[in-house]
């Protein structure tokens, strides 16, 4: 179909970032300076406000042309909750949109139009300068009104201009980006849906819960200044605590979490000391910011919208936004004790006295806020052990997936490696040890890793025996360990000689392959992974020598920059099997969506939808089912899910 690509200037009273894109479109503030759109970058065409809707575009709607846009869901809910409201536009159908964003994303680019037009080279570049005059046009003055034309015409004809130059920008970036198959528009458009439907929000218990934690950073700061002589006013006080801790005779490189729970091990700790950094762990496990985010994100019927990102992760996964359910904490309370927790979010001194400190119950309580719509219910299921089972499935480690085949005690299965002695002599502590292995170990994961890990569970062993156990580990899963150098041969080799080369097992191979400027690594499910701008280079190895390494393009997860980071088998390894795991659960969402389950959030390898009280009786199950059927192509793969169903949301 013929596609138009576009792009929308709006203004509005409304913080787009806090309120989040439904508040913000619906809001009455909210309008449109201009829309450009074209297939061509000489010949776009431009609607200023108060113009008639263009018939040349309702003739290309009407015809079912495709709109493009970057970052489309913006320009789906500005037509769709503001430009029919306010000036009569015609519906735009998702079905009729296409998102080039996410075709980026899908390639392992920059997210951001500037970013990813300057990764991909072409000659059209977003104008940066007229970007300031955009983000001027779209705010009210300091008397609350807008500026209007006949007062700032220059300045709007700088922001027309700089409308059709994202237009421009993004047909040239279209130009180098490879299409959704038409699967993955699907996915696109189901994942559209599911932010639209929103997760309903317990905003009574949500505005009490922030009225405490304030309560709370009150009182923990005045113990703080008390604890520290006068010195330091305020449990946030970073470096004026460190400095305070430092003139005490305490040598302490900072106060973040780790630094905290290592200090606090410090033998002859002065007591003053322990007392601040003790205020200073409780005082940062307040999750204020994400209660806020729910407050402020919250549209008027109680639902947040708009929390996931399509293909925000390189393997396909979606990332969080607005509340980030992705990392929530886990909490420590069972359903009825959260109940409980939240009546009582009024009295401090009960749930200090019951429970936790307040602080400990909020964050245990976060979950809890996103609860089912009134008459209704969440069920909610996962994918058990999901990674285990893939990685065994796509290395051929048959010995491992038997075990998930019969009973899955998978952690037992690899104590009993570990230790060289039957399952059934495993113990609790040793389990605990099998449990860390299997987590930390399956993508070339070593001492480090391991110990990591271990800290999370609370297992505590010295470096020499995690060396030791990392060896056992590698052991008994030798076929798991062939394929981290399988995948990283491919890769190099794919590279270098230009040809198609694979790894895996059976049916269950991926294939690389160099063409222009990207590494290509096609799954089993058909879907393929990207590796922008592969080099190979040889690398220096910690036990001496060198040995050639995979250079390529990336974002850079912590400092959002793009540039060049390397790889190796064990993390390519970890790629594909997220990457997998990832398609088994898009399956599964749209099998869900088929049969009638509306799906609300998912949350890593989770799946959660909202059905009425009335829902049978076996709805659990059914869903269980729905997300453990096995598309095609991963034949022999052992999936199964575990559900619950309730009125709060929980882990």
């Amino acid at each position: 179909m013929e596609s138009k690509a576009c792009d929308f200037e709006t203004y509005s009273a409304c913080d787009l970032k806090t309120a989040g894109l439904d508040n913000y479109a619906r809001h009455e503030s909210t309008g449109i300076h201009c829309f450009s759109w074209g297939d061509d970058p000489l010949d776009l065409q431009t609607w200023h406000e108060g113009e008639p809707f263009p018939e040349e575009l309702r003739e290309h709607l009407d015809s079912g042309g495709v709109i493009t846009a970057w970052n489309a869901p913006f320009e789906l809910y500005l037509w769709n909750l503001c430009a029919v409201r306010k000036y009569g536009w015609p519906k735009l159908p998702v079905g009729q949109v296409q998102c080039s964003m996410a075709m980026a994303y899908a390639m392992s680019l920059p997210g951001a139009l500037e970013k990813a037009a300057a990764a991909l080279g072409v000659a059209e570049q977003k104008d940066m300068k007229g970007a300031r005059v955009m983000m001027q046009l779209a705010q009210p003055k300091a008397d609350g009104s807008f500026w209007t034309k006949a007062e700032a015409p220059e300045k709007f004809k700088q922001l027309y201009e700089y409308n059709r130059q994202d237009v421009r920008t993004e047909l040239a970036a279209r130009e180098r980006l490879m299409e959704l198959s038409d699967y993955e528009k699907r996915i696109w458009q189901l994942d559209f849906e599911v932010n639209a439907r929103g997760i309903q929000i317990d905003l009574a218990a949500v505005n009490a819960a922030i009225k405490l934690v304030e309560s709370e950073k009150a009182r923990l700061n005045a113990e703080m200044l008390k604890a520290t002589g006068g010195v330091v006013g305020s449990c946030t006080e970073v470096q004026l605590l460190v400095k305070w801790i430092r003139s005490q005779g305490v040598d302490l490189k900072g106060v973040a979490k780790a630094d905290v729970l290592d200090a606090l091990q410090i033998d002859g700790l002065p007591g003053a000391v322990r007392s601040a950094l003790l205020l200073r762990r409780e005082a940062a496990k307040s999750s204020t910011a994400k209660l806020i985010a729910m407050r402020d994100a919250a549209s008027a019927d109680g639902r947040v919208r708009g929390i996931l990102q399509y293909h925000g992760a390189n393997t396909g996964r979606w990332a969080g936004r607005r509340i980030q359910v992705q990392n929530f904490p886990r909490g420590s309370l069972k359903p009825a004790e959260v109940e409980d927790c939240i009546a009582h979010f009024g009295s401090r001194d009960y749930l200090d006295m019951m429970y936790a400190p307040p602080l400990d119950v909020i964050s245990s309580c976060l979950r809890g806020m996103i609860v089912a719509k009134p008459g209704h219910y969440l069920v909610a299921a996962d994918f058990n052990a999901i990674e285990a089972r893939v990685l065994a499935w796509l290395a051929g480690e048959e010995k491992v997936l038997d075990i998930f085949r019969t009973h899955g005690k998978i952690y037992e299965h690899a104590a009993a490696g570990i230790y060289g002695k039957p399952m059934e002599d495993i113990g609790k502590t040793e389990r605990q040890i099998g449990k860390v292995a299997v987590l930390a170990l399956g993508y070339g994961g070593g001492v480090g890793a391991f110990q990591s890990m271990a800290r999370v569970y609370n297992v505590k062993v010295e470096d020499k025996e995690a060396d030791n156990i990392k060896k056992a580990w590698r052991e008994a899963h030798r076929n798991i360990v062939a394929y981290w150098h399988d995948l990283e041969s491919a890769a190099i080799n794919a590279v270098q000689l230009g040809c198609v080369c694979k790894a895996g097992a059976g049916e269950r191979v991926v294939s690389f392959i160099k063409r222009g400027s990207f590494l290509w690594a096609r799954l089993p499910s058909g879907r393929v992974l990207c590796y922008p701008y592969p080099t190979v280079r040889d690398v220096e190895v910690p036990w001496g020598g060198t040995k050639p390494a995979l250079f390529y393009m990336s974002v850079n997860g912590v400092t959002n920059k793009w540039e060049e980071t390397n790889t190796y088998g064990g993390s390519l390894a970890e790629n594909v099997t997220q990457a997998v795991a990832r398609d088994l659960l898009a399956d599964a969402l749209v099998r869900l969506e088929d049969n009638g389950f509306p799906v609300v959030m998912h949350v890593h390898d989770e799946v959660v939808v909202e059905v009425p009280q009335d829902a049978p009786a076996d709805t659990v199950q059914r869903v269980e089912e729905l997300i453990s059927k096995l598309p095609a192509w991963a034949a022999g793969l052992p999936v199964s899910a575990e559900g619950w169903r309730g009125k709060r949301y929980r882990k």
